[in-house]
């Protein structure tokens, strides 16, 4: 729950990281598939090569075409650490209000055990967690960190109060 949380916090308040990541993603799964269908088609024509596989003319350039593709697919790779290392350290700026957040879910679905009519949703929950992103009083850096925790708990107090019964 606090990995899917840090999703949506960075996604809110950084959208363009979240972009990044997710296209990441993307271009290291076609690069692996790539490199993937490079050593399917060399073992295919190793296996099918009869003679001395030196005069194989079509094996020769494969492989030359292999070496240049996947010296394209090091340069991105390297360009994606890069990226990644950028996008880890965003992710890891917005992890405290990721935990906190997921601990107040848990401990709103524990209320259940009090009254078994007190059971939130997680819908509902990231509902007010969207908002209180939202609404949240702008600041930088840790100032901005305390005014997420701070909106969402009072967002989530009201709303749970809201819906307690009198006798409890």
């Amino acid at each position: 729950l606090a990995d899917q949380l840090l999703a949506v916090v960075v996604a809110k308040e950084q959208p363009e990281m979240e972009k990044k990541r997710a296209d990441l993603v993307l271009e290291s799964a076609a690069s692996q598939a790539q490199l993937k269908e490079i050593e399917t088609k060399i073992l295919s024509l190793l296996s099918s090569s009869s003679g001395n596989i030196l005069d194989d003319e079509e094996l020769i350039n494969t492989l030359g075409n292999a070496k240049v593709a996947s010296q394209r697919i090091e340069e991105r790779v390297a360009v994606q650490e890069k990226t990644q290392a950028e996008i880890s350290e965003t992710r890891k700026f917005y992890m405290p209000v990721a935990f906190r957040s997921s601990a107040q879910f848990f401990v709103v679905a524990d209320l259940a055990s009090i009254e078994p009519t007190y059971q939130y949703s997680l819908e509902w929950f990231v509902g007010i967690y969207l908002a209180a992103i939202d609404h949240a009083e702008k600041g930088r850096g840790e100032a901005r960190l305390k005014n997420l925790n701070n909106e969402f708990t009072f967002r989530l107090y009201n709303n749970v109060c809201r819906s307690l019964f009198e006798k409890d």
